[in-house]
């Protein structure tokens, strides 16, 4: 799921301590660097969720899964 990435968003991620990176989830699976569903990491991998993409240029949107299980 995509949307926008807001300056609330970052702001609320910060507070309430989100998490939602691939890393943090319970269907990652470290060792292979892959989910274990088979999903593709797009964007999800990002965290803080601000943090500067490959080319250095700040988000304008972020990407959630949904089956994003915390740890």
């Amino acid at each position: 799921m995509r949307f926008p990435l807001t300056a609330q968003l970052v702001d609320e991620a910060r507070r309430f301590e989100l998490r939602s990176a691939c890393r943090d989830c319970l269907f990652w699976r470290a060792r292979a660097q892959a989910c274990l569903h088979g999903w593709p990491d797009e964007g999800q991998g990002r965290w803080p969720l601000d943090a500067p993409g490959p080319d250095g240029a700040p988000p304008t949107e972020v990407a959630f899964c949904k089956e994003f299980e915390l740890r």
